[in-house]
């Protein structure tokens, strides 16, 4: 290398920090996404020109960028729990680290279009992968990075974010041959100009047609009044080491101090009142729900406004019979655990939607089926009282005006899944979340863009009820239109439009993540083929 390791190592984390500072609110610089990848492509290359050892420095290199980039982007996760923010830091760095490895596999044994084919192929593939595995944090999927400029984003109704991920990495891979050209090959910058010219078109095609849309796209007029409250209890004290007043208050002045707040928005048109993620804490056994105190309030509240309310809420399940984990035995039953939203109505049967998409590790062990033993180990140490139970499908609320989709906190995060409500008649999305965790940090701010993108996607108005903030009404283009800031206490009311269109991503999902699948075994087979035949050897018998 022409450049010593170590100062390649400092480049490296140079542009790390580049691609940190790239994503919502870890510094909103979103034009250095373009660039932040191309140091670590060239790392990749280089190292391989090595003899010896180029695996591990590979991947170290690789691995030191991930962490950073991790770090800067999402430091904030230590104020909700330091092992938890030590585990995003670390592993999932070194799951970030494995589309490199095999992208220098692929650069060692193919020609470097090929390989950096692959490149595309690799990292498209696992983003995807990122979305439905046990070990899924999508959370710093590259096109998230624009998710806080939607007029910038509107063909995700089209592509989803692995379009806005295929966007960066086209665009960082060209001026990485830019780079190679001119500085490694020494031609002159004027015979670069049809390179400069497709970068040109590269960067300004997708923003122009974007907001093309952005400014010609009419919402359909078919209004539907909803109210919002977010009733800002801290679930921290203050210095972040024990329960705040969300778990120090009594649940009844909890609801009765929500409905309070409702009542100064409601009018003779609203047709919902939304409540943030588990607005019932204490916990209640879903088998008597119509006998719990606050249950009663609201049924109560609703039969005499006429208005049905979404509610978060902590719920358990007793049965008789032996339940698989995350089940636990007590007192000769089998306990669930669950984070519920519930719609009540008046005298109607409450509906019931439980948490599908679990955080992990704060909700979920990975693994359970083909590991066994970890839920053992779980229960011994008695980590069942946070792991929960969820869905396994997603199901709608439904009044005599609206079918809504109940998405809880971390699920907004899911695409394809949201998708899934809205392909199921979702005529508009509710978030309820709690991002209290998080205290005033780029975290809470980083989860409402989630909102906006999801919104972006499905072309649906959404409504998002957050316990301390950021609570707001998002139209279709993904614009928030009116918004309660963090940390106050308020309730809002907007007619929100529904929708029955459904997109080309709604009904398709994430073509270009399972295209991209394909490719990557193709190119996989490719370069296993010509590794064996420089050996001497054939896939036959493979």
């Amino acid at each position: 290398m022409q450049i010593s390791y170590l100062k390649s190592i400092l480049i490296l984390c140079v542009a790390a920090l580049f691609l940190g500072l790239s994503f919502p609110y870890s510094g909103s610089l979103f034009p250095l996404v373009f660039i932040a990848f191309t140091p670590i492509i060239w790392f990749n290359v280089e190292v391989n020109k090595a003899l010896k050892g180029r695996g591990v420095k590979r991947f170290l290199g690789n691995y030191i960028y991930m962490v950073i980039f991790n770090v800067v982007a999402t430091w904030w996760i230590k104020n909700a729990s330091l092992e938890g923010a030590l585990m995003a830091f670390f592993a999932n760095a070194f799951l970030m680290t494995l589309p490199f490895v095999v992208f220098g596999f692929f650069n060692r044994i193919l020609n470097l279009s090929k390989s950096l084919i692959g490149l595309v192929a690799v990292w498209l593939s696992f983003e995807h992968l990122d979305h439905i595995w046990d070990l899924s944090w999508p959370w710093l999927s590259l096109g998230n990075a624009f998710g806080n400029h939607p007029a910038l984003i509107q063909w995700y109704s089209y592509t989803g974010v692995s379009g806005g991920t295929l966007w960066v990495l086209l665009v960082n891979i060209l001026v990485y041959v830019l780079y190679v050209n001119i500085k490694e090959k020494k031609e002159t910058v004027s015979i670069q100009s049809p390179l400069f010219l497709l970068g040109a078109i590269m960067l300004l095609l997708p923003i122009t047609s974007s907001l093309w849309h952005f400014y010609r796209y009419e919402e359909k007029v078919n209004p539907v009044e909803v109210v919002i409250v977010q009733p800002n209890l801290n679930p921290w004290n203050s210095d972040f080491t024990g329960p705040g007043v969300k778990f120090t208050t009594p649940t009844s002045q909890q609801i009765s101090d929500m409905l309070d707040l409702a009542s100064t928005k409601i009018t003779k048109n609203t047709a919902l009142i939304v409540f943030p993620e588990t607005a019932i804490s204490s916990y209640m056994d879903e088998a008597a729900l119509d006998n719990m105190g606050v249950i009663f309030k609201l049924k109560a509240y609703t039969k005499e406004k006429g208005i049905p309310i979404l509610t978060g809420a902590d719920t358990y399940g007793l049965f008789e019979k032996e339940r698989p984990f995350p089940a636990v035995k007590k007192r000769n039953k089998w306990f669930e655990n669950y984070n519920t939203a519930l719609l009540i109505s008046g005298d109607d049967k409450i509906q019931k939607y439980h948490k599908a998409k679990l955080v992990l590790g704060a909700e979920k062990l990975p693994f359970v089926d083909l590991f066994p033993f970890m839920a053992k180990l779980s229960v011994d140490l008695g980590g069942t009282n946070s792991i929960l139970v969820g869905n396994t499908y997603p199901n709608l609320f439904y009044t005599k005006v609206l079918k809504t989709a109940p998405l809880i906190c971390y699920e907004s995060v899911y695409g394809e899944y949201v998708s899934e409500f809205v392909s199921m008649g979702a005529d508009f999305l509710c978030v309820i979340t709690n991002d209290g965790w998080w205290g005033d940090t780029p975290g809470y701010k980083q989860h409402l863009i989630f909102s906006q993108i999801r919104a972006i996607e499905n072309r649906r108005s959404l409504v998002r009820s957050a316990n301390t903030g950021i609570s707001c009404f998002i139209n279709q283009k993904g614009e928030i239109v009116e918004a309660l800031d963090w940390d106050k206490k308020g309730a809002m009311v907007q007619s929100i439009n529904k929708n029955d269109t459904i997109t080309f991503f709604t009904q398709y999902g994430d073509i270009i993540g399972r295209v991209s699948a394909f490719l990557l075994i193709g190119i996989f087979i490719m370069a296993v083929s010509d590794y064996l035949k420089s050996k001497g050897k054939t896939l036959k018998g493979f």
